[in-house]
């Protein structure tokens, strides 16, 4: 009988403790020719960003919610594309993410 309520209880908190939800995304794209789709929209796991400008990109976007608190970073080549993994949010609170976008630097070598 114990076994059975454990159970219960167990399905009852898998959806709140391993979906990741829906996340609110602060996007400054510096102005750059960029764009960012969610995967899957309703609850993205992954940010894709298609470079469309002539420009090396360098993008990082930092991600705050319940059990995360990091900063991911990738560089876009010129018509390429570049995947940042989006942190699931393990504690069921709302998740939040700024990406920020900028030319990437020549490199002085």
């Amino acid at each position: 009988m114990n076994m059975k309520l454990i159970a219960m209880v167990a399905a009852g908190l898998l959806p709140s403790v391993a979906g990741a939800g829906p996340i609110d995304l602060k996007q400054d794209l510096g102005g750059l020719e960029v764009t960012v789709t969610l995967a899957p929209r309703d609850n993205p796991e992954a940010m894709r960003l298609d470079n469309k400008s002539l420009k090396t990109i360098s993008c990082s976007a930092h991600f705050t919610g319940a059990d995360q608190n990091r900063t991911v970073k990738v560089t876009v080549k010129p018509g390429k594309s570049g995947t940042i993994r989006i942190p699931p949010n393990r504690g069921g609170m709302p998740r939040t993410g700024e990406l920020q976008c900028r030319e990437k630097a020549p490199d002085p070598n």
